[in-house]
């Protein structure tokens, strides 16, 4: 059944997929466009550039997509568990007092930071070698690179993005094929109807909540979340800062409890929105933490399959799709910027990390093995180091 294989799919890099959104992204093309063989380069450089310029958890809707395309809804929902269960357990267990969990994957994650950076250096190399491979194309990926080292933040990916895809719009038509693709954008979409019922909850759930709001406490915690994900570009290490603000000051939740599950969420693979379940646990229980997780999240899973309808209408195109060549350059030049700032400081810290770093890149690039075995390879690389 394909809804199950992508559960497992999905459990696992739950389970593995350190680093955040970027780095999810590398491991999500690692598995299913190089291993796995389900979608092309070019449908995944595309589902990537939609799931960024959309407000929400970005690896999570690429994650949901991919699940959609392979399996329909079954397969949508099946990715999504997959993906935040694991994470989400770890931070609802946190939240009733299991703490010495945090130390122990401390330990761990310098491993997993040292996969990342490899997987996430292997994707940028594969995707630049496709979508950099002009001048103008590589221009826009070297300088989108350079302007996201130089300001780091998600305002300034989306304005990179609007601005390429204008670029692209107004410049390199001349680059466009005009024959129609062989090739679709997408395999599976929503009936017109559907699509357009989803775009209207996804808005309609911001004015609605506030006034339920105001009646109990729980609708107060969903309320904060759906808005913090409907309205929030850029994945957990941006919506965390915000939710302090709306959380803390709002004294929803302490500021001890909140940074501490803060942390936790910064060493923790699968998703960051994950914790919405600290929280929620925290406030209300686990009723809490199950309809914080669902709100945290709901709003970008709407919105990523609601617009796929009116995605693939204007791909054909021939101005939309020289738009979509400025943006699939400027996610090369976010990947490498990701690699550049946090990935690389965090995962190259000592000189044994770097030539761990190195073997795990002639594991990937030479022998062209799966990053899964790295783990187990890196731990007992980091375990025999610090035994010496």
């Amino acid at each position: 059944m394909a809804s199950l294989s992508v559960f497992f799919h999905f459990l696992q890099l739950g389970l593995t997929s350190f680093g955040g959104p970027m780095a999810h992204i590398g491991f999500f093309r690692e598995r299913f466009v190089v291993q796995q063989a389900w979608f092309s380069d070019a449908m995944f450089a595309k589902w990537i550039v939609l799931c960024n310029v959309l407000p929400g958890p970005s690896s999570s809707q690429l994650g949901f997509l991919i699940g959609y395309q392979r399996a329909g809804w079954l397969g949508a929902i099946a990715a999504f568990i997959g993906f935040t269960l694991p994470s989400a357990l770890i931070m609802l267990g946190l939240a009733y007092g299991i703490t010495q969990w945090q130390e122990a994957l401390n330990l761990l994650l310098p491993a997993f930071l040292v996969l990342a950076a490899a997987v996430i250096l292997q994707a940028t190399w594969g995707m630049s070698r496709q979508f950099c491979r002009t001048p103008p194309t590589l221009a826009i990926g070297l300088v989108s690179t350079l302007v996201l080292v130089l300001f780091p933040n998600a305002l300034t990916a989306i304005l990179l993005l609007a601005l390429n895809g204008i670029i692209g719009w107004l410049f390199l038509r001349k680059n466009i094929d005009t024959s129609i693709e062989s090739e679709a954008v997408f395999i599976h979409q929503p009936t017109l109807l559907l699509a357009k019922l989803l775009i209207f909850l996804a808005i309609g759930l911001l004015f609605a909540l506030p006034f339920l709001a105001q009646s109990d406490e729980l609708w107060r915690l969903i309320d904060s979340f759906y808005r913090a994900g409907a309205m929030v570009w850029g994945g957990g290490h941006v919506v965390l800062p915000y939710l302090q603000l709306e959380l803390v000051q709002s004294q929803q939740v302490d500021e001890t409890s909140f940074v501490s599950g803060y942390a936790m969420a910064q060493a923790l693979p699968g998703p960051m929105f994950s914790f919405a379940a600290y929280v929620g646990a925290l406030n209300q229980g686990l009723l809490g933490a199950l309809l914080s997780i669902i709100a945290i999240f709901l709003a970008g899973l709407l919105l990523v399959i609601g617009i796929l309808p009116f995605y693939h209408a204007l791909h054909q195109n021939p101005s939309v799709r020289a738009a979509l060549i400025g943006l699939q350059a400027t996610v090369v030049g976010l990947l490498f910027a990701t690699l550049i700032h946090p990935i690389l400081p965090l995962a190259v810290n000592t000189l044994f990390n770097g030539l761990l770093l190195l073997f795990n890149l002639l594991w990937l690039f030479y022998l062209k093995r799966s990053a899964l075995a790295l783990i187990p390879l890196n731990l007992i690389g980091l375990g025999i180091n610090s035994l010496i």
